[in-house]
């Protein structure tokens, strides 16, 4: 007597977990990385004076803080002048063979002299470096919406 064992035949395919479990990975790992630059700003009070509506700075963005005591901060670190427009230097050049702009922002303490947003300028425009923005907040007036 032959016996005959009957086998269920599963369809053919792949199982998408695992896949599904490494977007998740990336995703959360690029939703922390990008809030990190965010963080990584230093609380400065900037000048009230209307401007762009834009809040926050474009990923490629350069952004220099200068201190009310006149220390110049890149992503929280106090670097020299030196350091500042080597990185722009070399960021200008990076632009130039791709054929972009670079862009940069300049966060000043409201409270501080204007000397040392003028030296940064100065030093910018012996570089090459003419167009840059200038941080600032919208004025209170403007946010209580009462005119006072």
């Amino acid at each position: 007597m032959i016996l005959r064992l009957e086998t269920k035949r599963r369809p053919l395919g792949f199982d998408m977990t695992p896949m599904i479990d490494v977007v998740f990975l990336l995703l959360i790992f690029f939703l922390f990385t990008s809030q990190l630059s965010q963080v990584m700003r230093s609380p400065i009070d900037l000048p009230e004076e209307p401007g762009d509506e834009a809040e926050v700075a474009s990923p490629g963005t350069i952004v220099i803080d200068v201190t009310g005591d006149g220390s110049y901060l890149i992503e929280g670190q106090v670097r020299p002048m030196e350091d500042i427009i080597r990185l722009v230097t070399l960021e200008q050049q990076h632009a130039e063979t791709t054929g972009q702009t670079i862009d940069l922002l300049i966060r000043a303490d409201r409270k501080g002299p204007a000397l040392h947003i003028n030296t940064l300028a100065n030093r910018l425009a012996s570089v090459g470096v003419r167009q840059w923005k200038l941080g600032t907040t919208v004025p209170r007036s403007r946010t209580t919406g009462d005119g006072s």
